[in-house]
């Protein structure tokens, strides 16, 4: 059996599901695959029987951008989007052993005892510091050398675990943050890197930056994006086994109910983790393949606790909390969605998220539900106060979780330019090449879909005809 189409998409998660909604918005011709029962990727999120809305991966989104709020109108969406108030812009660090918050403005950092007086006159030494050439360097050491010791273990140390679940120690700065690599190699200095950037910016439009969910979870985006594109267009539980070039067209076989399918494609788009492209590539390139493989993917764990309002001391009034290591907790950090959006936990009661596992600690990841419960209480109780027994518990294991963007991350992504070069269409996306956010997904699916050739552009939505 033997289905033909000009593009198929592999992976149904935000990356696959961008790209393939970008060809469809083109009037393309599209086929999205994707090996499990849902649509999503880890943007999964659950509704329980407690009146708790849980999202387990991603909980929040951040974006000003125009476009993306024009998607939610065009997908019948927009009206779901609920944004965080002003708690969400406070955030807090456990500073031994006690929840302090984040400073957020020049004046709030003199006053913050996250740093000593030595640490802050370090700070500001940056800019006068010489420019060092290290084609990778990792995080902690870059930032230890430009800010200082204080600022890398009790700012930077946090915030690692906070975006990849990641060690500083091993994770690549040139890989993980380019910007701010960028801004040393060509302005000697991440401050005046910074300034200059904010600078060239000026001139362009921006809107006001959101933070966001949707009244029922993150996963109303992508289920409709699968409305959008059809049931017809979206093929479940159907498993890519290989993937071979035959006269000028690819030959992607499956696994489909029981059956092995062959779907003959034009183009080609990879979107599944890269350890499942690195399978579907090697019979085009060892080396590549290979290369993906080297990635890691550290276990994490995401335990949800509800508790009565009353029995937690903390008041919970922001983003959450990030531990840095030198803490030697047994938690990367806490959300408290509850208190970002309305509607996530029942009456008189608290949402609390925390993420177990990752690079500096995966074994703990793997513990049974109940042990896993139990640690993360006991740290709510040592850290926020949390007397009660929790009233509602769920622990979501990932198994393989956020991709490490470790030392040779860069000698990877230039592998996989190389084999895009050879194959040209054939394409790889995903939260192993250019950042793992939701945001920076999406957008690498949009601007790839744009640039791939042989769509016809659809007509103009009325709304944007009615503002061009």
């Amino acid at each position: 059996m033997m289905e033909s189409v000009q593009y198929v998409v592999v992976g149904a998660g935000i990356s696959g599901l961008s790209v393939a909604y970008g060809l469809h918005r083109r009037n393309a011709d599209v086929l999205l695959v994707e090996a499990t029962s849902t649509v999503g990727g880890v943007m999964q999120s659950e509704e329980t029987a407690e009146g708790y809305v849980l999202e387990h991966g991603p909980n929040t989104v951040v974006s000003n951008d125009p476009d993306l709020w024009q998607a939610f109108t065009d997908l019948g969406i927009a009206n779901e989007r609920v944004v965080a108030g002003h708690a969400g812009s406070k955030r807090y660090i456990l500073f031994n052993g006690t929840p302090e918050p984040i400073p957020m403005s020049p004046g709030a950092m003199l006053r913050s005892p996250l740093l000593s007086t030595a640490a802050k006159w370090r700070v500001l030494a940056e800019p006068f510091l010489p420019r060092a050439v290290t084609p990778d360097e990792s995080v902690i050491n870059f930032f230890s050398r430009r800010l200082g010791l204080e600022p890398a273990q009790h700012l930077v140390d946090p915030f690692v675990s906070g975006v990849y679940a990641g060690n500083p120690r091993e994770l690549s700065m040139r890989a993980a943050f380019p910007r701010l690599w960028e801004a040393e190699q060509h302005y000697g200095s991440i401050i005046r890197g910074m300034l200059a950037g904010s600078g060239a910016q000026k001139d362009k439009p921006k809107g006001k930056r959101e933070l966001f969910g949707f009244q029922r979870g993150l996963t109303t985006w992508p289920q409709a994006i699968v409305r959008a594109l059809g049931a017809e267009r979206v093929w479940l539980n159907t498993q890519a086994l290989r993937l071979q070039p035959v006269d000028g067209k690819w030959h992607l076989t499956v696994l489909r109910a029981g059956q092995e399918t062959v779907i003959q494609a034009s183009h080609v788009v990879l979107t599944v983790p890269a350890y499942v492209v690195a399978d579907l590539v090697a019979d085009l390139d060892a080396s590549v393949s290979q290369a993906l493989r080297t990635i890691p993917h550290p276990p994490m764990a995401v335990v949800h606790l509800g508790y009565r309002r009353a029995d937690v001391a903390h008041p919970l009034d922001g983003f959450g909390m990030l531990c840095p290591s030198k803490e030697r907790r047994l938690i990367l950090g806490t959300l408290w969605p509850s208190t970002l959006f309305p509607g996530r936990a029942p009456a008189n009661t608290v949402l609390t998220t925390v993420f177990v596992g990752g690079a500096s600690n995966p074994a703990i990841a793997l513990q049974e539900d109940e042990t896993l419960i139990t640690i993360v209480h006991r740290e709510q109780q040592a850290l926020l106060g949390a007397r009660g027994a929790p009233v509602m518990s769920r622990v979501i294991r990932w198994p393989r979780a956020i991709p490490q963007y470790v030392a040779g991350h860069v000698k990877c992504v230039a592998a996989i330019e190389r084999l895009e070069a050879v194959w040209p269409t054939l394409r790889l996306a995903g939260n192993y090449r250019n950042g793992v956010s939701t945001i920076q997904c999406w957008k690498d699916g949009q601007e790839l879909a744009a640039r791939l050739p042989g769509a016809v552009r659809t007509a103009q939505p009325a709304m944007e005809q009615a503002r061009g």
